[in-house]
């Protein structure tokens, strides 16, 4: 990157970059790294090396901001791993450190206390609002889940997974029972958020759950692509062929688990 990066010898395309032109490139990235971490399988050789050479792509963002850096003179790699080391090790006193934990719960709350002292150590207010401070970077699947995470720690959770079922069959029930467009919109985010609380106390990454999902759905459907071009195309196909078609290959891929 710093040849890359070298005036007169280096990328022209690189030169002209600076921070905020490679933000589009870091979310592209991270995508295709979340792409590849639902498809990966551990131990298969495909998807071990998909997700290796996905996480160096996502690197690369890391070495070029940091170099971006270094040519002004600001801060350089060296930094950006020293910030972190520091970071981690004041983080585990319990591994670092002589403090013991019992269980990762523990360990959660160790992290929020530190985190709070370092604030105060900033000059920043010692407490935030419980839901301040989300960052705006996340998707709106991962803010619920980061919600009900906070609200989960000071007690605002349902006692069961029951429970949380009984809510999402509850917003279920409400969607189906509107008509108005607005109504019908604020309940079916209410039926989505449930499900992401659902799915947080399930142990359940509905991102990487939609991800896979979606992976199947495009597998099956390229049965029925197949099938419509042998037959002459999409208009040659009616609903029901197209659907004996899909049933075909969900349940060839399900024997095949």
């Amino acid at each position: 990157m710093s040849a890359l990066r070298k005036p007169e010898t280096g990328c022209p395309w690189d030169l002209k970059q600076d921070h905020q032109t490679l933000a589009k490139y870091l979310r592209e990235e991270a995508a295709e790294v979340l792409d590849a971490l639902a498809a990966h399988v551990p131990g298969d050789a495909a998807t071990e090396a998909h997700l290796c050479e996905e996480l160096g792509d996502l690197w690369l963002q890391v070495v070029f901001h940091a170099q971006m850096a270094s040519d002004r003179g600001a801060w350089d790699l060296r930094d950006v791993e020293n910030s972190i080391v520091t970071k981690l090790v004041r983080r585990h006193p319990h591994v670092f450190g002589n403090e013991s934990v019992d269980g990762a719960e523990q360990v959660l709350v160790n992290w929020d206390a530190i985190k709070q002292e370092e604030r105060i150590a900033k000059g920043q207010a010692a407490e935030k609002r419980l839901l301040e401070g989300i960052p705006a970077s996340l998707s709106p699947m991962e803010e619920a889940m980061e919600i009900g995470k906070r609200c989960a720690k000071v007690g605002f959770e349902w006692p069961d997974m029951e429970g949380v079922l009984d809510k999402v069959i509850e917003e279920i029930g409400e969607l189906q029972a509107e008509s108005d467009e607005l109504r019908v919109e604020e309940e079916f985010g209410d039926v989505i958020f449930s499900l992401m609380q659902w799915a947080r106390k399930k142990g359940v990454d509905p991102d990487r759950a939609l991800r896979r999902q979606m992976m199947r759905f495009k597998g099956r459907f390229e049965k029925v692509e197949d099938d419509a071009k042998a037959h002459g195309g999409w208009d040659q196909r009616s609903l029901e062929e197209m659907e004996a078609i899909w049933q075909i290959a969900k349940k060839t891929a399900d024997s095949q688990k």
